[in-house]
């Protein structure tokens, strides 16, 4: 199954965000520290995803009628 026409792109692709899982394991070095901080990113950039998904499927949506 491919995604839809309208699905957005990623808004954070890796040639603007290049960081490795080693770099950022040597940015954070401490696990726990490491995890909340990924709890935090992964909650805010689902939001931002959420809303462009939101955003193209009412567009979408107002295109058919």
């Amino acid at each position: 199954m491919s995604k839809l026409d309208w699905w957005p792109k990623n808004p954070y692709p890796e040639d603007i965000f290049p960081m490795s899982i080693e770099e950022y394991i040597k940015a954070i070095p401490d696990g726990n520290l490491r995890a909340a901080v990924a709890g935090y990113l992964a909650r805010w950039a689902w939001d931002v995803a959420s809303g462009m998904i939101w955003d193209a499927w009412q567009e979408e949506k107002s295109d058919e009628d």
